[in-house]
């Protein structure tokens, strides 16, 4: 049986994953081990149909798997290595009825298993240790089912294969659950315990660690710093900085930061204790040097020795799952953040976990637990209403999460405060020429990479209103869920603005490059009113050297809309080779070109900018549609892109399907404009003495027309398809005050 043929008999209730043949590209050009899932079944759950459209669609997937935990509906893959025949002595008869995976491997299965639904909270995967066997249980674990096997260094290349009922998977025998209750706790490497030891031990123990770390090429300062941390917990005096110094030194790279004075000087004092030990130091050694050849015999066995200690506490420590639970609510509860910080770091390492983010996962496991709600029917969501609201109409969509990137000093951050301005005190913005309510609202500002005096100025700047329900968080961390879920439900933002993605990511900042660093910026989409209150969440991120898109292509997936902010007249954003309408922005203006939305507005060009009173306006600026450049793949996407054009100001549908650009069928055209006009993108009119409708964008609210210069425009006449006359609207006038109707020649227009 091939890989397509099994596919086709997958059973409907668990959750797939595409696998990469050893050696093939992934997304993040580095090359499959052969147990890579395709990166999308991350994302979202992956049925059988999923899977064989995935396989049919790329060659290089030769396997597919079952995800594991809550995510993967209750599963859990039992990974025998090596220790099969041993297993099967003890608990053979136990494991009867569960499929089966087996390989080239001698000695080795995997057995697939269900866990109760009532127990999903309360059990845990985990790894080898000392045992023969891995417990496959979390949101991210897979387990290989059928396809090829890539070998190891026991076994050759081969296939998996499966005997057994995917359709009928056991519940997990008694023992098995028993030991996931209460799974082994790891070793807290970075809290190792030396105290009892002489600072020349120590000195020896980091000497011959840092013998074996390289000293560049691990995230550059990142790295630098980390180490620093870690020497300077274990041996803060002279011979620790030593130590660091004559490490330091050793990178090319930075030799030129040498010159004038040791940098280590000035950063070795700032070091005030934050958990990076010295465990953290062996643990990197130990990627490097794994049978610990660095040492002695004597230095090792004080390591060990230190490393038992540590695991004898664990043991002693534990505290059972409700108790973790109480305590983690207890001091979220509390007002001091630093006071927060401390105690979920102290609770952690009680509970056997090794710092706060991994507390503070299981509490969010928690509530989500606590707030899941059961499945809907097709019938049953057709029925609910839904609604895209704006806070600010035709510009922000409410609830959403948008990330907007430019290069330095385009003026991001000003433009993020001037759109919060305008909902934390409900000033009407003006959008094409006309003011538009929009949703007044508590606005919250977490900020991650610089200081309050620089964010004070950037608020001065964008002339942010004081008196407002604003509240400011600084040295944010994105990865903080439980904390940001307390935020939101303290305070109920209608906006959460986020400056700056590279900033607010902490330590993990060098992996922006890899597809995990995105992981935060899902987790806010996909939660966004589900475990915390409905909100539009504004992201600023840095564009890269060209101008261009920084980081994984995932950043721009995990979100609702991706903005690029640029200020034309800098140049250093090489404008040489646009076209000049885009050098039609004012030096007081910005243009923000929307590359990517779920909303249908893709492509979509607008103007910033600044009045004199200092309040903020958006104009139109989308170009007419190019086929050599952009032009929108979907139907949809090239209709509302014609219709937010600026000249003709209207279409008919006989218009959109003689437009070669548009290039849809008179099916497809139609359901796109009722789907737009039920979704308030467009609006739709009879001219008199016309049977033909006339389409037109409007404010995305639905309560206007877009304002721009117009060589057309509906008589005095003409009536909407809700009856309501056109013009009539106070909001969105179909021209300003004082506007005067022209006639323009062709070539006038292509000059506009």
């Amino acid at each position: 049986m091939n890989l397509q043929e099994f596919v086709t008999q997958l059973p409907s209730g668990l959750v797939y994953a595409p696998i990469y043949a050893k050696g093939a590209p992934m997304a993040s050009g580095k090359p499959a081990t052969g147990k890579n899932p395709l990166e999308a079944s991350f994302d979202r759950k992956f049925d059988p149909a999923d899977v064989a459209l995935a396989i049919q669609r790329n060659p290089d997937l030769q396997a597919v798997g079952v995800f594991t935990g809550i995510r993967g509906n209750g599963i859990v893959i039992l990974d025998v290595d090596l220790g099969l025949k041993k297993l099967l002595k003890v608990w053979g008869s136990s494991l009867e009825g569960a499929p089966i995976i087996t390989s080239t491997k001698s000695n080795a299965a995997k057995y697939l298993f269900r866990v109760p639904e009532d127990l999903w909270s309360s059990v845990e995967g985990r790894g080898l240790g000392d045992q023969d066997y891995e417990i496959l249980w979390n949101s991210k674990r897979q387990g290989v089912i059928f396809g090829e096997y890539p070998g190891s260094k026991n076994s050759e290349p081969g296939q998996y294969k499966i005997s057994g009922d995917l359709s009928s998977i056991p519940v997990a025998p008694d023992w098995l659950l028993a030991e996931m209750k209460q799974p082994a706790k790891a070793i807290n490497k970075r809290d190792l315990d030396f105290t009892d030891r002489t600072q020349d031990e120590i000195f020896e123990i980091i000497r011959d660690c840092l013998n074996v770390i390289p000293c560049k090429g691990a995230g550059s300062r990142d790295h630098w710093v980390r180490i620093g941390m870690a020497i300077n917990s274990a041996l803060p005096n002279e011979m620790g900085f030593m130590l660091w110094s004559a490490w330091s030194a050793e990178d090319s790279d930075y030799a030129s930061e040498w010159e004038n004075d040791n940098p280590c000087a000035d950063v070795w004092n700032t070091f005030k204790g934050n958990g990076v030990g010295i465990g953290t130091l062996i643990h990197l050694a130990d990627r490097e040097d794994p049978k610990r050849l660095r040492f002695s015999d004597s230095l090792a066995k004080v390591v060990k020795s230190a490393e038992e200690k540590v695991v004898q506490e664990f043991r002693t420590a534990t505290l059972e799952f409700e108790e973790v639970i109480r305590r983690c609510e207890q001091i979220l509860n509390l007002d001091n953040p630093a006071e927060v910080s401390y105690k979920l770091n102290s609770l952690a390492l009680q509970a056997g976990y090794g710092d706060q983010s991994a507390l503070e996962k299981l509490i969010v496991d928690q509530i989500a637990f606590e707030k899941k709600v059961e499945l809907l029917t097709v019938e049953e969501l057709m029925e609910k209403e839904v609604k895209r609201d704006y806070l600010i109409p035709d510009v922000l969509p409410h609830p959403s999460v948008v990330l907007v990137y430019g290069a330095g000093g385009d003026g991001k951050s000003t433009a993020a405060w001037a759109l919060a301005g305008h909902i934390a005190s409900g000033k009407p913005f003006k959008v094409r020429g006309a003011d538009v309510p929009v949703e007044q609202g508590p606005v919250l500002l977490l900020n991650g990479d610089q200081g309050l005096p620089q964010l004070k100025e950037q608020l001065i700047e964008a002339d942010f209103p004081i008196n407002s329900d604003t509240y400011i968080r600084s040295d944010w961390h994105l990865r903080r869920y439980a904390q940001f879920i307390k935020l939101m439900e303290k305070y109920k933002p209608k906006l959460v603005v986020i400056d700056s993605l590279i900033g607010c990511s902490g330590g993990a900042a060098f992996d922006e490059n890899k597809s995990e660093f995105a992981t935060p910026l899902y987790w806010l989409t996909k939660n966004n009113g589900q475990l915390f209150p409905a909100t539009t969440i504004l992201i600023i991120h840095h564009a890269n050297k060209n101008g261009g898109f920084r980081g994984t292509s995932a950043i721009r997936d995990a979100v609702d809309e991706t903005w690029s902010l640029q200020n034309p007249h800098n140049p250093e954003n090489k404008l040489q080779n646009r076209p000049m309408k885009d050098q039609r922005v004012e030096k007081h203006e910005r243009l923000i070109t929307i590359e990517k939305s779920r909303s249908g507005r893709s492509g979509t060009k607008l103007k910033l900018g600044q009045n004199e009173d200092l309040g903020f306006y958006i104009e139109d600026f989308t170009p007419e549609m190019d086929p050599e450049d952009n032009t929108p793949s979907s139907v949809a996407g090239r209709v509302l892109s014609r219709l937010r054009t600026a000249f003709p100001e209207s279409h008919t549908k006989t218009d959109l399907l003689a437009d070669p650009l548009v290039a849809g069928s008179a099916v497809a055209i139609k359901k796109t404009l009722q789907r737009m006009e039920d979704r308030k993108l467009i609006v739709s009119y009879v001219l008199e003495g016309s049977r033909s409708k006339h389409y037109q964008a409007v404010l995305a609210c639905g309560e206007g027309q877009k304002l721009s210069p117009s060589t057309s425009k509906p008589s005095a006449g003409a009536v909407s398809e809700g009856g309501q006359r056109m013009g009539d609207n106070p909001l969105c006038p179909p021209l300003m005050d004082g506007a005067v109707e022209i006639e323009l020649t062709e070539e006038q227009r292509g000059q506009l």
